[in-house]
């Protein structure tokens, strides 16, 4: 199953696992195995003093959700919320990898310490914290020129630093990636990267007629800001997104704003009934074949959710909303 996190994770290559590869989920209260104490998940230092325990309790730390809100249990959190809670867990993660490879640099997991450092600060940045882009440059030039960095982990680099950086310069790298000996999982999703960036600017041709019967033309929705989302109902983080797609639309609609689906679901009874009980209001695209929906191929998406918005003249200008549709939507609305 290929699903987009909100993680850095690609297909399982990213070093460092844990809680961090979760946050994108389904809005389900998480567990915490082994009940850390939130203070110490707060903690931004290491209280071992040998190399060995200092390991243990960073990878322990890792390794645990702290405990989300009880209101989750009942209200689904939106992106944003989550972002705003988890973000001082991640702070004093990443504190403690850098505090755990700066005191035991020879050590063997120094090298893994690093790259978690690096993931989480790439995901603060993916969610608009600016404060550390100093301190995400260092660290990627110094894992750059690291050469304990095996070439897998090279390659893994590139990806995070090409989903942090303007069009111009993610080009070079993911071209880096595609050319280079980088596993074919990897290979794919830049490829698939670079299909989007070449996209951005130019004009976006859908015309189809939606399982409910609607005709679908965006050349007939120009002058207005169009969504199109591509999802399935068998992908939990799709279904987690959809609280914040219907308030999008509920608080733009009437503004200018439609939403257009692109279902890579099998079974059209299952869509149909989905779509109903959540009241989605917008027409969705069904060709009952999975991956080889007609949409995504023709678009080179190769993991959901995936959210491109069309501006009023028809071109693609965001190819991926999800970490802040509603900021999106205002901001083309507004032109």
């Amino acid at each position: 199953m290929r699903i987009n996190t909100l993680s850095l994770r690609l297909a399982g290559l990213i070093v460092a696992a844990g809680w961090t590869g979760l946050l994108s989920a389904a809005a389900v209260p998480a567990e915490n195995p082994g009940m850390l104490p939130q203070s110490s998940l707060l903690s931004p230092v290491l209280e071992a003093t040998d190399a060995d325990a200092a390991w243990a309790e960073l990878d322990n730390a890792n390794h645990h959700l702290p405990p989300s809100p009880v209101q989750w249990l009942t209200t689904p959190p939106t992106t944003a919320e989550k972002q705003k809670f988890y973000l001082p867990y991640l702070q004093a993660l990443m504190d403690k990898a850098k505090g755990f490879y700066t005191r035991f640099p020879k050590d063997n997991h120094a090298g893994k310490a690093k790259l978690l450092e690096f993931q989480l600060l790439l995901m603060t940045a993916q969610w608009g914290e600016t404060g550390q882009q100093a301190r995400l440059k260092a660290v990627e030039k110094s894992l750059l020129r690291d050469p304990a960095v095996t070439m897998l982990e090279h390659f893994q680099i590139l990806w995070a630093m090409a989903q942090n950086s303007a069009p111009d310069k993610a080009r070079p790298l993911l071209q880096e990636i595609v050319r280079g000996a980088a596993p074919d999982n990897m290979k794919t999703a830049a490829a698939e990267q670079l299909k989007k960036l070449d996209a951005l600017g130019k004009p976006v041709e859908l015309q189809f007629t939606a399982v409910d019967g609607r005709s679908v033309d965006l050349a007939r929705l120009k002058g207005k800001v169009v969504l199109i989302d591509f999802w399935a109902t068998w992908c939990p983080p799709c279904v987690g997104e959809v609280p914040n797609v219907k308030k999008a639309y509920d608080q733009f609609h009437a503004k200018g704003f439609e939403i257009v689906g692109i279902s890579l679901d099998k079974d059209k009874d299952k869509l149909t009934q989905f779509v109903a009980d959540h009241k989605m209001e917008w027409p969705q695209f069904f060709d009952g074949l999975y991956w080889q929906n007609k949409y995504a191929r023709q678009f080179g998406i190769e993991s959901i959710p995936a959210m491109w918005l069309i501006d009023k003249k028809g071109a693609l200008r965001v190819g991926d909303a999800r970490p802040d549709l509603s900021g999106e939507v205002q901001k083309l609305l507004a032109e």
